[in-house]
């Protein structure tokens, strides 16, 4: 029995490189040669070499004019097959998208017929430059893409998986690619679902990715209170969607509330001076670094605001200058 769910196994990787599943997952068309920048990717059949102890099957991209990306492809197959024992099966496919080009590279071993490990692993390129991109490139998520990403796909094991645990923080070795506006991270079987389910990929929009940049003088430091960044407030809030919708100025009380549907909703209430924060619909009060201040007329929050009761994420630049991301899930 074993047997015939492997070598049915195997066939669906031929087949359909990767599985379909909720609204996260891209059907992709099975794509093996390509051409563009001078560079040609055409297809190697493996039809039982053996490689050490290790009999492999199944096919691989040849990359001819490039030597940087036809290495790696040689790295993954040797990180694949380097002192195995049973049988490797290789198939892939090529995704190319308006500028990054994404090779998608599926393997599964196998000993006297039993599965024993699934790896999802991708190349992704500038099909102009031909340099290596990663997804947190400007282009794409940005700085904080993997932590983005990492929110996203935990999101998504929660809602499908419920037992499955949450995944660390993705990074630079996680698997992705990129097509139809979106960055989709890929996981071999067992990673986050269980077996049964097969490969899996998860998509952050890159539509629903919502970023906002400020330079060294855009925000203030409190020397007074260990170098805490203070940010404008309205400011920040404003092109993330809310809005300050009330001011008591009796009770220095402001609420800020993100419009939908015509009405407020996520309404965040702040005092100023008072160092107790609130997230929308959370009756526990926070404290953070400092409490909401008026600077030069301007209302100031600390930055980890925007992480605790705003659900952003932001990096720091060594510059001074400050990322913060905002991924709205519709």
């Amino acid at each position: 029995m074993k047997k015939i769910v492997f070598i049915l196994t195997l066939m669906i990787l031929c087949i359909l490189p990767i599985s379909v599943y909720a609204n996260t997952f891209q059907s992709l068309p099975i794509q093996t040669e390509a051409s563009f920048s001078g560079i040609r990717i055409e297809e190697r059949v493996l039809d039982g070499e053996r490689f050490g102890g290790m009999i492999v099957r199944g096919k691989l991209p040849e990359i001819e004019g490039a030597d940087d990306l036809a290495n790696e492809v040689e790295r993954i197959f040797r990180q694949r097959t380097n002192g195995g024992l049973g049988t490797a099966r290789f198939n892939y496919n090529i995704v190319t998208g308006n500028r990054v080009v994404s090779i998608i590279i599926l393997s599964e071993t196998s000993v006297h017929g039993s599965p024993r490990a699934s790896h999802v692993d991708t190349i992704n390129f500038d099909r102009i430059t031909l340099e290596s991109v990663s997804a947190q490139s400007q282009n794409l998520l940005g700085v904080n893409g993997f932590a983005v990403a990492t929110e996203v796909v935990n999101n998504f094991i929660a809602q499908n998986f419920r037992n499955m645990p949450r995944i660390p923080m993705l990074n630079e070795d996680s698997s992705f690619y990129v097509a139809n506006g979106a960055v989709h991270f890929v996981f071999a079987r067992y990673e986050i679902a269980p077996g049964s389910e097969g490969i899996q990929s998860v998509a952050v929009y890159l539509n629903n990715l919502q970023r906002y940049f400020l330079e060294e003088g855009d925000y203030l430091i409190d020397t007074l209170n260990h170098g805490v960044r203070m940010l404008p407030l309205r400011r920040v809030v404003s092109s993330f969607g809310y809005y300050i919708s009330r001011w008591d100025e009796g009770t220095l009380e402001i609420d800020i509330s993100r419009a939908s549907g015509g009405r407020s909703r996520d309404i965040i209430p702040l005092r100023l001076n008072v160092n107790s924060y609130m997230r929308a619909q959370d009756s526990t009060p926070r404290t953070l670094e400092a409490a909401p201040q008026v600077i030069n007329g301007v209302t100031h929050v600390p930055i980890s605001f925007f992480e605790t009761i705003l659900g952003m994420h932001y990096n720091i630049s060594s510059d001074g200058s400050i990322e913060l991301t905002f991924y709205r899930n519709y």
